[in-house]
């Protein structure tokens, strides 16, 4: 799992649409205190793994993205700009092999308060599955 990790990090910082729309940028599991939004997290939600005769296996992998920020519509529009980059993309993985990207549904949003100057945080999430094939 942890190639596909990798390569989702390496994606998203060569992505100028990705890095210029999230300036606090990508994190896994939990962003840093004092991270300055709008950025992105990411999780492991699910992964399975299927072994096949001569030893390949294929992992189905999900993974939910957060896209952070102040505003319910301009962080919508920031969780656009990830849906368009994560659609139909091919990542390269230090072993095994990327085949498939599949969006689980439209990105949804949650309030989660107030900064501290008083502005609303929004969260967009959207779940990706990613399957990865290994000889």
């Amino acid at each position: 799992m942890l190639p596909l990790l990798n390569a989702i990090y390496s994606f998203f910082t060569s992505t100028g649409a990705l890095t210029s729309a999230f300036l606090g940028g990508l994190h896994r599991d939990q962003a840093p205190p004092g991270t300055g939004m709008p950025y992105v997290v990411s999780k492991v939600v699910s992964s399975q793994t299927e072994f096949a005769y001569g030893g390949a296996t294929r992992s189905n992998i999900q993974i939910s993205f957060s896209a952070f920020g102040v505003g319910h519509d301009a962080v919508g529009a920031l969780a656009e700009t990830l849906v368009e980059q994560f659609d139909g993309a091919s990542l390269t993985l230090s072993s095994g092999t990327n085949d498939v990207v599949l969006r689980k549904g439209d990105p949804t949003p949650t309030l989660h308060g107030q900064d501290g100057v008083g502005n609303d945080v929004w969260e967009w999430a959207v779940v990706y599955e990613f399957g990865v094939v290994e000889p």
